[in-house]
């Protein structure tokens, strides 16, 4: 009977301060840190790897004449990933142009899309400029990617079925 007595009192007394309004004690929400914390971008570092289209080269570079035909070699990505999106410069081991290609795109997941920026300079022929857009899927361990491609050069015309495979290093 004397628990039965202590619980009721109890019960009332939760209930009375419930209904009069007054504030219950709860927990503290947790307070902000200052500092933001930083995550791992998947994209950010040195990725290396082949690519091949329509063209019968890469990204329709040929070495073109006074250059003797043959590959632009293994394509690199120089890239930092900020959020989602990404950039980059990008290079061709068989191949030093004096102005840079860029690549920018974005993140969603493990999948992303991009688009590379050739002009004038940075391709074998001289004169020569281009555009290429695209998507890449990596793997779980996001270090290889695969990815399909089209594009553009003003000295080659278009060219489409790219694909191309590159890891990270």
């Amino acid at each position: 009977m004397r628990t039965w007595i202590v619980s009721l009192t109890l019960l009332t007394a939760v209930t009375a301060a419930a209904c009069s309004g007054s504030s219950a004690v709860t927990p503290a929400s947790p307070t902000p840190t200052s500092t933001p914390t930083t995550t791992v971008s998947a994209v950010t570092g040195t990725w290396s790897g082949a690519a091949s289209d329509s063209s019968g080269t890469t990204m329709g570079m040929s070495m073109g004449s006074g250059m003797g035909m043959g590959s632009v070699g293994t394509m690199n990505w120089q890239m930092t990933q900020t959020g989602n999106a990404f950039t980059g410069n990008v290079t061709f081991s068989g191949f030093q142009g004096g102005t840079t290609m860029t690549v920018s795109g974005t993140m969603n997941g493990k999948s992303g899309t991009f688009t590379m920026t050739m002009p004038n300079g940075s391709m074998p022929m001289n004169g020569c400029s281009g555009a290429v857009t695209g998507t890449f899927d990596m793997d779980d361990l996001m270090v290889q990617m695969h990815g399909a491609y089209t594009g553009s050069t003003t000295c080659n015309g278009p060219f489409n079925n790219g694909q191309m495979t590159m890891a990270k290093r």
